[in-house]
């Protein structure tokens, strides 16, 4: 089988949790991550169609406030791969090219 996937993943645990308005939130792990997307390991699995839309938070980060959308891309038995959208602060939404620039201003 050859491989797809143009960007390289990062295996990674790492804690996160998952909201939406149909299942509340949900505590999650990372299996790993790439620049696009990452794959969680999701015990006691709500109900997410591949398009859905839900929120990301990375717990262990150093910005745990920074909410991530996300798309389903896929979802078997061990949990959920994931697509980066895009990434909200404080209720502002901003494009993934703006997240290092964001983080330079916020480290200042």
């Amino acid at each position: 089988m050859s491989e797809k996937r143009s960007h390289e993943r990062v295996d990674t645990v790492s804690k996160v949790k998952i909201s939406h308005t149909t299942f509340g939130s949900r505590p999650a792990r990372t299996r790993n991550i790439s620049a696009q997307g990452l794959y969680i390991e999701l015990s006691d699995q709500p109900h997410l169609p591949v398009g859905a839309h839900i929120q990301l938070n990375m717990l262990d980060s150093v910005r745990p406030d920074v909410a991530f959308n996300v798309k389903v891309l896929r979802t078997d038995k061990q949990g959920v791969a994931l697509k980066f959208v895009d990434y909200e602060v404080a209720g502002e939404r901003f494009e993934l090219s703006e997240l290092n620039v964001h983080w330079k201003n916020e480290a200042m």
